[in-house]
């Protein structure tokens, strides 16, 4: 009785040990729950003492409503005359465009007194062809020229 106990005994630790020994090749790989737009933006130009430079992100351009992501630049923030930026936990979809603008008089909603400095897609010439992030295309650098 004690040999077949013992025989058991070892019998269900080694199906134990090859069981969890054994590689598992198959490999489950997360899917994306969000998007993130990152990259570098190059000023050439003098930076203005005065006004707001904003880095825009739309779903629609030209735009029609609120900006799916958007950062005020300040020149305090700039490392050289670049300025790196990140969307993240951006919802999947279409965008336009993503653009940088000089305020002079400050931002204002609704407001047509900026200058373009810059653009992703460039030349911004509607129509503009819409890019798409989604579970298999999640993250994308887009880097832009912009200039005072």
């Amino acid at each position: 009785m004690k040999l077949i106990k013992n025989l058991l005994i070892l019998s269900l630790t080694s199906v134990m040990l090859i069981t969890t020994a054994c590689e598992d090749d198959k490999v489950t790989v997360s899917k994306p729950e969000s998007a993130t737009i990152s990259g570098v933006v190059t000023f050439t130009g003098t930076y203005p003492d005065t006004g707001s430079v904003m880095l825009t992100l739309d779903t629609a351009y030209p735009p029609q409503g609120a900006p799916a992501g958007f950062k005020m630049i300040a020149q305090a923030d700039l490392d050289n005359g670049s300025y790196v930026y990140s969307f993240s936990e951006l919802a999947f979809g279409d965008f336009a465009a993503l653009t940088v603008t000089y305020w002079p008089n400050g931002y204002s909603t609704a407001s047509m007194d900026y200058t373009l400095l810059g653009s992703y897609p460039n030349p911004l010439i509607p129509p503009v062809s819409s890019f798409t992030l989604d579970e298999d295309n999640a993250e994308m650098i887009i880097d832009i020229d912009a200039n005072f």
